[in-house]
């Protein structure tokens, strides 16, 4: 008799571990099939997030967006282009010379001075004002130069370096910072104006006070800045003034550029 007695209780037990085994798998059943659900909704709104982000880009990139920016980045170019290419923004430096065969059509200011005839209206009036403001003290010493006379300037000034012990090379380098070489010279366009004695003593005077003031109004920018002296390659020049126009004369002095950082401007440089 004990022994079956004994029989019966481990079989009611096994029944009863069998069975909570059992619940505990259902119970870990239905814990995963709620937590994949969770994640499956998850999934869904995602995507449906994703469908409706894309569609929206898909609206606002519709083919007539794409193409009317193509269009207007394409006359955003143009017109940059075109006005690149006017013959008062003409860049003139040791990295971009200008053909001999280039001469400008010229007209007398005064002595036998020369200037574009296209600019030079608005030398006289700029210079007209500073008198009517009683600066009768200003004179244009110098405009524009022929190729051979600024190759006879330049040459000067290369011998005048080796003068002083320079050899050739380093004599032409420093002259170049002074006297540009033909073809490489702003007055080779005509576009240009030497005021007074052609040095700094100019900076002392009213006039040069009244045309850091008001010379854009007439087209007009100091070429050679005393801050810009690394970017044009050339020291400080109160005396020399370049016409480009109203327009961009204004734009360069409210923004602070020189004429080489304005050109990269219009370019759409970054970096300016």
């Amino acid at each position: 008799m004990l022994r079956i007695v004994n029989k019966k209780k481990f079989i009611r037990g096994i029944s009863i571990i069998i069975a909570g085994i059992a619940i505990i798998v259902i119970l870990m059943v239905i814990m995963i099939k709620g937590i994949i659900s969770l994640f499956a909704k998850a999934e869904d709104g995602a995507e449906e997030t994703k469908i409706t982000t894309l569609d929206n880009t898909i609206q606002t990139y519709s083919p007539s967006t794409i193409q009317n920016t193509v269009q207007t980045t394409s006359q955003t170019t143009s017109a940059n282009t075109e006005v690149l290419n006017e013959w008062n923004l003409k860049l003139v430096n040791k990295n971009n010379s200008v053909d001999r065969s280039y001469v400008p059509e010229l007209e007398e200011l005064d002595d036998g001075i020369m200037f574009d005839k296209r600019a030079i209206s608005y030398l006289r009036s700029m210079i007209n004002a500073m008198n009517k403001k009683g600066i009768t003290k200003v004179w244009v010493q110098s405009a524009y130069r022929s190729y051979e006379k600024q190759e006879e300037l330049f040459n000067r000034k290369v011998q005048y370096y080796k003068n002083q012990g320079k050899k050739q090379e380093e004599a032409e380098t420093l002259a170049q910072t002074v006297v540009q070489r033909p073809e490489m010279s702003e007055h080779n366009l005509g576009l240009a104006a030497d005021f007074n004695t052609v040095n700094n003593e100019f900076e002392k005077t009213k006039a040069f006070e009244w045309l850091q003031e008001n010379a854009a109004d007439y087209g007009f920018i100091l070429r050679y800045p005393k801050d810009k002296q690394e970017i044009t390659g050339i020291t400080y020049e109160s005396w020399h003034w370049r016409y480009v126009g109203e327009n961009h004369a204004k734009t360069m002095k409210e923004k602070g550029y020189c004429l080489e950082e304005y050109i990269e401007y219009l370019k759409g440089a970054e970096s300016v």
